[in-house]
């Protein structure tokens, strides 16, 4: 059996399982501007999870949701991106930044910035607070806690000047402007703060 062959058995039950749903995003057919049909849609996401298969390895490919793969192909399309060279360029292009003196913090902190935004993603789906860490949950929770305490009555679940979100091994502090009594650390865990940005 050859490579394409393997990665195209690979990849069947990801394609199988988008065709089951309408995501978010979904691309129209560029020449008739109709919706895919689902013979369509399935020699697209045969073709993309190929190239993402490649771009990310197989055995990650097969740890991600059909969901996030689905919509991270059509948005490569839809900016008309690359879709491998956007995985590949993303972890040479760490690699290279991170393991050089001048440029290492200033690569962690990017990474660090795009785990903030995939905490966004989450707290829009209302998973902000989502973890199968239960420390840092818990950390998250206390934090909140404190803040709450340490901004007064102005801070209410119907008007929040803040929100706490979680992100791979830190938490995120989300506000509207600089908070004041934000630790560098809580329990034990990083804490970012994400500023200017619309609660």
């Amino acid at each position: 059996m050859d490579m394409n062959a393997s990665i195209a058995m690979l990849i069947k039950p990801h394609v199988d399982m988008a065709l089951a749903h309408q995501f978010r995003l979904e691309l129209v057919h560029p020449h008739t501007q109709q919706r895919m049909t689902p013979v369509q849609r399935e020699e697209f996401l045969t073709h993309a999870f190929a190239e993402i298969a490649n771009g990310m390895g197989v055995d990650r490919f097969l740890q991600t949701p059909a969901e996030r793969l689905d919509q991270f192909a059509v948005m490569s399309v839809m900016k008309n991106h690359d879709t491998a060279g956007l995985l590949r360029s993303l972890v040479n292009s760490f690699m290279i930044a991170y393991a050089c003196p001048e440029t290492s913090d200033r690569a962690f902190a990017a990474l660090v910035q795009i785990e903030g935004l995939r905490a966004e993603v989450a707290d829009s789906k209302g998973q902000g607070q989502m973890t199968n860490k239960p420390d840092l949950q818990k950390a998250a929770r206390e934090l909140e806690a404190h803040l709450s305490a340490s901004a007064g009555p102005n801070h209410t679940p119907q008007s929040p000047l803040f929100k706490v979100l979680i992100g791979a091994d830190r938490v995120y502090v989300k506000s509207g402007y600089p908070l004041k009594d934000v630790p560098k650390v809580f329990m034990g865990f990083p804490v970012e703060p994400v500023v200017g940005q619309p609660m």
